[in-house]
């Protein structure tokens, strides 16, 4: 609609309905957000991005072969054309074409741009991310002893400054690498041969926790052949240990390769972006973009094509956590020690010290955490109900952590963030305050506080390793299944509560049709029903055949809806039928939304791996003591209630209440205190402990239950 101008007559009589109309159409034109990027992006190829200037830059080889191009973006998701920025003609004074693999460096204040053409490098350079670029006037690398096809140069700057350019391609499918100066215009060093195994082109160099991961492309550009592999290193120029494929054609999009990755900031988090062919290998190629993930080994794991990309993401200081298993058992290792967190002697009141001590294996050390419904996490000391907990939730530096009954604080919650490094950053809710060992101590005994975390600084002291020891599946408890490696959540078709409805993967949702309570059945076996029905987990027919369907079917209790659930060394789930050897399968291991589940014999891919979110408990201690605590005459009613709640020291009741027995049981059911209700119409609970209590009234001939929370101010 740009440079038309509308001119739209309205009838008086008709305003109303045309004004409706044209909102309705100008709301039908106006650019909307992106919930997900979306894949493809545009077209192009040999995609590399950065992040400039509080911007994300895409560039890519255009479809001429003799010029290239940018995209810029806020979010990641929405992206605008920025149009040509560097063309062989007039741009480069000595090539004209095969013009491609765009590789931009930020260092000295200026951008580089380094470029491949007429199967040599060159560069230009410039005073921002999109130009203009001025050529150095010839060819930066123009000849080599290993290989004649010197293109898709990629260049990586280590950690001491050293630069280093990799290039070659499938002429001779060798890889070469020379050093440059810090001019970043100038060669340092001559060749070195470096070849990875199965290397064919574009090189890519990401480095994370010390190791270098040498990326590259293998298989042949213009078919489905094309793939991306890895091998690692301690050296960033080998020699290489290989690691095998991490990028490959699927059932829908073919060839993808030559790639680039982005790391978002101080975190462990990095997207994969590459070109593919999209139904087939014909036309032109596409620009995509995915997640792309580290596992527990420090290995890549495979990267899952999508049509739906990824999620908006705005650097921010902050990291997300997704590796965290919620309900899962974990061991909390200081980072560069052998010290765990740990319970002073493994005490079950509230109030006991967390300090560090020698991993023994023991509950003293072992943290159930959970993500609450506020998005933050909770880690309760395994075998009691006593949580991490900083005194009196001050904000502080220096403030004690403990342990102490769970009251929902924010002396409670934490924003757990996976850094860099590989290891956890664990924020105390509300403040600025990290999870400290004082003074970086490596003794064991070392207490335990918050102190302000300083995201610049590489402090061990707030930094920790989670490893997972178990995941208990607790029967009763509603979970969320996650195929792995993707943000598809195990969903029925439709939220129906009908027999038969299908079962398939979805876009994530709080709804019932992905939430899925778990009970362990008396022969063993799991039964998953989908909530707010009474349908299960189910295959058609109990078949016992690869590609049987999944669906959802009312309680038989046969086998076809009873599963085995098996952690897996990765920490996701495996999930068999009942005296068979299949597993719950997404098809084609694809990432789509709405693609089907059946049953597949196990090969040990993601499409059979899942990840299994705690939800809701259906039971805890609190709710087992209220339960023991009624009886059928008993009933929780509105007309009476407490107040202050929580309360210190005095409770107030809001009928009138003076002379009624009051008993006072603790959050395990034992009886702690009787009273009678004085003239001012409330209790003295001052000498009660911080915790959780329930108050049995017995009025009117029924005896009525009230839950309090006892806190010191």
């Amino acid at each position: 609609m740009k440079g038309n101008l509308i001119i739209i007559k309205i009838d008086i009589k008709m305003k109303k309905k045309y004004i409706l109309l044209l909102l309705l159409f100008i709301a039908s034109i106006s650019p909307i957000k992106a919930q997900t990027s979306g894949n493809p992006l545009f077209t192009g190829a040999d995609p590399e991005i950065h992040y400039f200037n509080n911007k994300y830059y895409i560039y890519t080889t255009a479809i001429y072969g003799t010029q290239f191009h940018a995209y810029s973006s806020n979010d990641l998701t929405n992206w605008v054309d920025e149009g040509l920025i560097f063309d062989l003609f007039p741009d480069s004074p000595w090539a004209q074409y095969n013009g491609w693999a765009p590789a931009v460096v930020f260092r000295n204040n200026k951008y580089y741009f380094y470029y491949t053409a007429e199967t040599k490098i060159g560069l230009a350079v410039g005073n921002t991310p999109i130009g203009p670029f001025t050529d150095i006037g010839s060819p930066l690398i123009g000849t080599d002893p290993y290989t004649d096809d010197i293109i898709d140069a990629n260049v990586f700057v280590d950690d001491d400054g050293q630069a280093y350019i990799y290039y070659g391609g499938s002429g001779k499918s060798r890889m070469v690498v020379r050093k440059l100066n810090p001019d970043m215009i100038s060669l340092a060093t001559g060749p070195t041969d470096i070849t990875p195994q199965n290397y064919t082109e574009a090189p890519y160099m990401v480095k994370r926790k010390g190791i270098y991961y040498m990326t590259y492309s293998n298989g042949s550009w213009f078919n489905d052949t094309y793939n991306v592999q890895y091998s690692t290193s301690t050296s960033p120029m080998g020699p290489w240990t290989y690691r095998g494929k991490i990028l490959s054609s699927n059932s829908e999009d073919k060839g993808p390769g030559h790639h680039g990755v982005l790391k978002i900031g101080n975190c462990d988090e990095y997207y994969m972006i590459y070109h593919r062919y999209e139904n087939g290998t014909s036309g032109d190629r596409k620009i995509a973009i995915d997640r792309m993930y580290f596992n527990s080994a420090d290995l890549i794991d495979p990267v899952n094509m999508t049509n739906y990309g990824v999620a908006p993401r705005v650097p921010d200081q902050s990291c997300p956590t997704q590796s965290i298993v919620s309900g899962g058992i974990y061991k909390l290792t200081h980072k560069g020690t052998n010290q765990c967190l740990d319970v002073y002697n493994n005490g079950s009141q509230s109030g006991a010290n967390v300090q560090q001590s020698t991993d023994n294996g023991n509950d003293a050390q072992r943290w159930i955490v959970t993500l609450e419904a506020d998005g933050f996490y909770k880690l309760t000391h395994k075998g009691t109900a006593q949580v991490l907990d900083v005194d009196n939730n001050v904000s502080q530096s220096g403030a004690n952590v403990q342990q102490w009954t769970d009251l929902g604080t924010n002396a409670q919650r934490w924003k757990i963030e996976k850094m860099s490094d590989g290891y956890y950053k664990l924020t105390h809710k509300g403040t600025n305050q990290s999870l400290d060992v004082d003074n970086n101590s490596s003794q064991s005994g070392a207490n335990v506080q918050q102190w302000l975390d300083n995201p610049n600084a590489n402090n061990d002291a707030q930094r920790w390793k989670f490893d997972l020891i178990e995941v208990p599946i607790v029967s009763g408890g509603v979970y969320r299944l996650t195929h792995k490696g993707t943000n598809q959540g195990l969903d029925v078709s439709g939220g129906s509560t009908q027999q038969g409805a299908n079962v398939q993967q979805h876009n994530p949702n709080e709804t019932d049709a992905q939430r899925w309570v778990i009970t362990k059945e008396t022969d063993g076996f799991y039964k998953l029903t989908h909530r707010g029905t009474n349908q299960v987990l189910d295959v058609d027919n109990n078949s016992s055949q690869a590609g049987a369907n999944v669906q959802q079917w009312t309680d038989l209790g046969t086998n076809a809806q009873r599963w085995k659930i098996e952690l897996m060394p990765d920490g996701y789930f495996k999930l068999t039928h009942k005296n068979t050897s299949l597993c719950l399968d997404v098809v084609s291991n694809l990432a789509e939304p709405g693609t089907n589940v059946h049953q597949y014999t196990d090969n040990g891919n993601d499409a059979q791996r899942w990840k299994l979110d705690l939800i809701k408990p259906i039971t805890s201690a609190a709710k087992s003591a209220e339960a023991s605590l009624k009886t059928e005459k008993e009933i929780t009613t509105t007309y009476i209630n407490v107040y202050p709640n929580p309360v210190s020291n005095t409770l107030f009741f809001t009928t009138e209440m003076a002379g009624t027995n009051v008993s006072i049981f603790s959050s395990t059911g034992n009886l702690v205190s009787r009273q009678k209700v004085d003239s001012n119409n409330s209790i003295n609970v001052s000498k009660l402990n911080t915790g959780i209590y329930f108050i049995k009234i017995n009025k009117d001939g029924k005896k009525i239950i009230k839950k309090i929370i006892k806190v010191h101010l």
